[in-house]
């Protein structure tokens, strides 16, 4: 391996919140329940039921695909290398993001309420240009960049910033 691809810390996070176990497992036993009703016993749900096809698509997205997504393939990467700190968040990153310490002005780890700040968790941006890569909790790592501030939430960012701080020693 090359000096730039060297992984010096990974963390890999999936989603933990039981609320959102929750939300995404009603949704899809809900598609399954209209999907058996009407498609494989044939009783129409409601007073204006959708055509079968219609019934069909929303069954394939909302209780198979979204689930499987979700709830199965979701996860943030951060990877911490020589040149940098790296970024996955599966699947909407089809290859990881970067981070250069060049380019980094500042970093350190914090304590913040991405509900406040961002609106929530997954890939989010406030008025004030901030971008934030949540998938759980408060904690994170806070790189402010020449032109923008970016917000990596870790479950171990005191892990996260000590190997931050040995790369950037070691340079």
């Amino acid at each position: 391996m090359g000096k730039h691809t060297k992984v010096v810390y990974r963390e890999v996070q999936r989603p933990r919140q039981i609320l959102w176990w929750v939300l995404i497992l009603l949704v899809a036993i809900f598609m399954w329940y209209w999907f058996i009703q009407q498609i494989i016993f044939g009783v129409p749900m409601g007073d204006k039921p959708a055509p079968d096809v219609v019934t069909i698509i929303f069954w394939l997205i909302f209780g198979i695909i979204f689930p499987v997504v979700m709830l199965g393939i979701l996860k943030l990467i951060i990877e911490v290398r020589n040149d940098g700190i790296y970024i996955r968040f599966v699947p909407f990153h089809f290859q990881y993001k970067q981070f250069l310490f060049k380019d980094i002005r500042y970093y350190d780890s914090i304590t913040n309420s991405p509900l406040k700040r961002f609106g929530g968790w997954g890939i989010r941006f406030n008025l004030k240009g901030e971008t934030a890569y949540n998938l759980n909790g408060k904690e994170g790592i806070e790189l402010r960049l020449k032109y923008n501030t970016v917000i990596i939430g870790s479950q171990k960012p005191n892990e996260l910033k000590k190997a931050m701080d040995t790369v950037q020693k070691t340079q």
